[in-house]
């Protein structure tokens, strides 16, 4: 089983931590970074030369899983944040996001669907080992 480093942007500190226990659980984790908004993690991000040191190896981020719902910049302000940065540099083209959200509004997942790296779209009360094989599946092929 391939292990791949993975950014979780929630704001909420449970949701983080089943998702990263299931993650780790299934064998899927050389290494996790976590942000609690979509502001926080776009700087982190931003931040390319300095992470690169700090984390040889390790960064960038391969998945990238991302609430919607969060303050300071939701995950639809993150996305189009996450597409200026990728077209300013091509650190992130192997980046793959998924949503990993509470909501079950299929207007939200047809939004999605415009940004050819989002890749998976995970209920958080759908967690489960398939589930998230499933969505690491789709966004590593």
């Amino acid at each position: 089983m391939n292990e791949y480093t993975i950014m979780l942007i929630d704001d909420d500190e449970v949701d983080r931590y089943l998702l990263k226990r299931a993650l780790k659980s299934a064998g899927y984790v050389s290494y996790i970074f976590e942000a609690d908004n979509g502001q926080a993690a776009i700087d982190f991000l931003s931040n390319y030369e300095d992470n690169a040191k700090l984390y040889p190896e390790k960064f960038p981020p391969i998945i990238i899983f991302l609430d919607i719902n969060m303050p300071l910049m939701n995950g639809f302000e993150f996305l189009e944040a996450f597409v200026k940065l990728r077209t300013c540099t091509r650190v992130f083209d192997n980046s793959m996001l998924a949503l990993y959200t509470s909501s079950k509004c299929e207007e939200d997942k047809q939004k999605v669907q415009g940004y050819d790296f989002v890749k998976g779209y995970l209920i958080k009360e759908n967690l489960t080992a398939q589930n998230l094989k499933r969505t690491i599946e789709s966004c590593t092929i």
